[in-house]
């Protein structure tokens, strides 16, 4: 069985559009993908993928972006019936509150009956060759909970 897997982005910089891109590419040669801007992602589809991955940038002092909003408000009606799932995003250590985006997520995701397969990764600013570890680490466990 190939999974099929949803990586979802919100990315004000561009970051997160390019780690969406960098997941695909360890992803593609085991897993079907489709990358999806999150103001374009419906919520309620998500139960119909195997696997949904969600790379957030943090707004400002700990907010998600205004582009991520409705779908996270579409999130709270949604049963992902133990779909799969993992988030990552970029923030800046400078803000009080590094990553909660990456958090509200997770809470929002595992609240939806979602199956949290991975440790979320918050990554500062551009990634760096050990974010990209971590990157990849994430890509390898989505996989491997499906015997990958």
């Amino acid at each position: 069985m190939i999974p099929s897997i949803q990586i979802i982005y919100a990315s004000h910089t561009g970051r997160n559009q390019a780690i969406a891109g960098h997941l695909q590419a360890q992803l593609a040669a085991r897993a079907q993908t489709v990358i999806t801007e999150i103001s374009q992602a419906d919520a309620f589809d998500l139960p119909n993928a195997d696997a949904v991955i969600i790379a957030c940038y943090t707004y400002h002092d700990g907010e998600l972006p205004d582009e991520a909003q409705d779908f996270f408000a579409d999130l709270q009606d949604v049963d992902l019936e133990r779909t799969k799932f993992a988030v990552l995003g970029s923030s800046s250590k400078q803000h009080l509150h590094f990553g909660r985006a990456v958090d509200y997520l997770t809470m929002q995701l595992n609240s939806s009956n979602g199956e949290q397969v991975a440790d979320s990764v918050k990554i500062d600013q551009d990634p760096d060759d050990d974010d990209y570890q971590r990157i990849d680490q994430l890509a390898q466990q989505v996989l491997k909970s499906f015997g990958i």
